[in-house]
């Protein structure tokens, strides 16, 4: 029995990797976090562009809703005893259908409500950026509500919280790394791959994002496949690693020992951290003038 349950945690794990890679690279595409707020700032200083503007709310509450959408559907569902697969589909494709509309509007009214500086509604960015996000949030909505699942009706001591109150913290939790991870590897990089690296983001070049790309105007799927090599994974890494590890000491060491081991290792990560960017500091100093 332990060793079903070391699997369902290595499989929770793996799910959680594929979610948080799915849920940065989704996040990208439709320009979701911090760096929207660049996007959105560009017509207002006259550099009109081609990225998908959709934000309304950051990614811990988007991707929260959205599983909890998702946990809703599968719980009536199971309820009514469906199929798992089936379950596990249907209620992940109907979270991504109310998401797609959600980008649809969100794009559409944040684009015509900057109709003063002149900045044009692109009907051919809908058209590629939506299936594009509608692919990516459906397999990360799948991937969370699959592990929700595992978490209530497969594990031997399974959690004792409805699916979707299951759904809607992993959710958040998944929004927030993402915010937090991912985008560290976007914003500056690719927004504004046309000034100094290392520079940050000073006031005075906020909205003086690139708009121009080797092969004509920038967009948002460029954003997604620059992520694809490092600010996905590394989400998606974040994740995976979080949920494996706080399911593993529970399952090795008790409910105590966990506690206590898990209290080890955050503080060795915060150690780590710290003599990581130290060294950092003494080897390349502070940044130039």
């Amino acid at each position: 029995m332990e060793i079903f349950n070391m699997f369902l945690v290595i499989l929770m794990g793996l799910f959680a990797i594929i979610a948080g890679i799915f849920e940065d690279l989704e996040s990208d595409v439709a320009s979701t976090s911090n760096p929207n707020s660049q996007v959105q700032l560009a017509p207002q200083i006259g550099n009109l562009h081609k990225l998908f503007n959709r934000a309304v709310s950051g990614e811990p509450l988007l991707v929260g809703s959205m599983a909890t959408i998702s946990g809703a559907v599968a719980y009536t569902l199971i309820y009514i005893h469906q199929p798992v697969l089936l379950v596990l589909i249907t209620s992940s494709l109907v979270a991504t259908i109310v998401q797609v509309i959600f980008s649809i509007t969100s794009y559409m009214g944040r684009i015509t409500s900057q109709a003063l500086y002149n900045q044009p509604l692109f009907m051919d960015m809908l058209y590629k950026h939506i299936p594009t996000s509608a692919a990516h949030a459906f397999i990360s909505l799948f991937s969370i509500t699959t592990l929700s699942y595992i978490m209530v009706y497969s594990l031997t001591q399974p959690i004792q919280v409805a699916l979707p109150i299951v759904t809607f913290f992993v959710g958040i939790m998944l929004g927030s790394i993402g915010s937090a991870v991912g985008d560290i590897f976007y914003g500056a990089e690719k927004l504004y791959q046309h000034h100094e690296f290392g520079s940050g983001i000073p006031v005075s070049v906020n909205g003086h994002i690139t708009t121009k790309s080797a092969l004509g105007s920038e967009n948002s799927i460029d954003m997604a496949k620059f992520c694809s090599k490092f600010g996905g994974p590394i989400s998606g890494l974040c994740f995976g690693i979080i949920i494996f590890l706080n399911f593993w000491t529970f399952l090795v060491f008790g409910i105590v020992g966990g506690l206590i081991v898990g209290l080890i290792l955050v503080i060795f990560l915060i150690i780590l951290n710290y003599v990581l960017e130290r060294n950092a500091r003494l080897i390349y100093g502070k940044y130039g003038e």
